[in-house]
């Protein structure tokens, strides 16, 4: 197996405990950035041809690390959503794929700075404003529409505020200031921004290493969240 340009001495350890669990393949295709996918004990990570980069290489040895611990963040929120098909309107499996990876990069960030890499190796797109001016507007102007005596409610405008939340939270460069977005987006519906706000806050205190069976298990949390947002559909039209 082909691992050069990948492992070295700031990850060698996470490789080789994470190779003692996980029978980890490495895919080099043509493609654009890496990514990684797991089923059991078996993992594959693919790499770009030509872009071999341990900080990337390390971000998806990441997403392992959090299976190790029983973190497996998208396919508990699937299954909240599959229990209340209300929530699927604008809470698609794709989307909740992004949320997940969103909620995984909170957990996995303090873990790949101890390790020596930078805040600016963990993301691609490192430097990208996560919530711009033209987003925000496509969320005001969507969002809620009142025709004659109904509230109309757009499923992707729902969509696109919540995922700009959670990207925003994510996001590891802490030279963009989005407190004035993050104004705009609570302006819009201060109900579902407190809800993703208690959530969030909620997820950033869970510790993946406590091992009480109460404060240690993030489906309490994924469950508050999900009764909120049922709560928060009550008697809206989502369309």
């Amino acid at each position: 197996m082909n691992t050069e340009g990948l492992i070295e001495s700031r990850n060698i350890d996470l490789w080789n405990s994470l190779s003692s669990v996980y029978e980890i393949d490495i895919k080099w295709e043509k493609r654009d950035t890496y990514s990684v996918s797991t089923k059991t004990n078996k993992a594959i990570i693919y790499v770009p041809l030509g872009k071999s980069d341990s900080a990337s290489f390390t971000h998806e040895l990441l997403h392992i690390y959090l299976e190790t611990k029983k973190v497996f963040i998208s396919g508990g929120l699937k299954l909240y959503v599959r229990e209340y098909p209300t929530l699927s309107t604008f809470l698609s499996e794709e989307f909740l794929d992004h949320l997940g990876n969103c909620l995984e990069h909170i957990k996995m960030l303090p873990e790949f700075l101890r390790m020596g890499f930078s805040s600016q190796e963990f993301i691609l797109d490192f430097s990208v404003n996560k919530l711009n001016d033209q987003e925000i507007w496509d969320i005001k102007m969507k969002f809620k529409t009142i025709n004659q005596n109904t509230v109309n409610y757009n499923s992707t405008a729902i969509r696109l505020y919540i995922a700009k939340y959670f990207a925003v939270k994510a996001c590891p460069n802490k030279l963009i200031n989005y407190e004035k977005g993050l104004s705009e987006l609570k302006n819009v519906d201060n109900e579902l921004y407190n809800i993703l706000e208690e959530f969030m806050n909620e997820w950033e205190k869970f510790d993946y290493n406590d091992s009480d069976p109460v404060t240690g298990d993030y489906n309490f949390l994924l469950s508050d969240f999900m009764d909120d947002l049922l709560v928060w559909t009550k008697d809206k039209s989502i369309i």
